[in-house]
């Protein structure tokens, strides 16, 4: 099957605490809005109400269906502590059809 632009995504996340990431990706696996997600440690700075913040966080990239984009964010925000989160939405296109089918298989709600 051959799939139209813009139709997948991936959607970027961070967390402060390993295990709420982790509660995010099992409750987002398990309701089939993602087909998977890639957990990363990362070494992060940024601004917050003028100040200059720096710490480890986990970094979430989900694969899935731009129709999900809404509940994804729904069911990220009643688990996630930050009172701003990042929720990055980028296009995921590929010339390899098999990939793009899977993304469709995993998250056929």
């Amino acid at each position: 099957m051959c799939w139209k632009l813009n139709e997948f995504c991936m959607i970027e996340t961070a967390f402060g605490n390993q295990d709420e990431a982790k509660k995010v990706i099992d409750r987002l696996l398990e309701e089939k809005l993602v087909a998977s997600c890639q957990l990363i440690e990362s070494s992060s700075k940024w601004r917050w109400k003028n100040k200059l913040e720096e710490s480890k966080e986990y970094i979430i990239l989900m694969k899935t269906k731009k129709s999900l984009q809404e509940t994804i964010y729904t069911v990220i925000k009643q688990i996630h502590s930050y009172d701003c989160f990042e929720f990055a939405v980028f296009n995921l296109e590929s010339n390899n059809q098999e990939y793009l089918n899977w993304i469709e298989e995993e998250t056929n709600k």
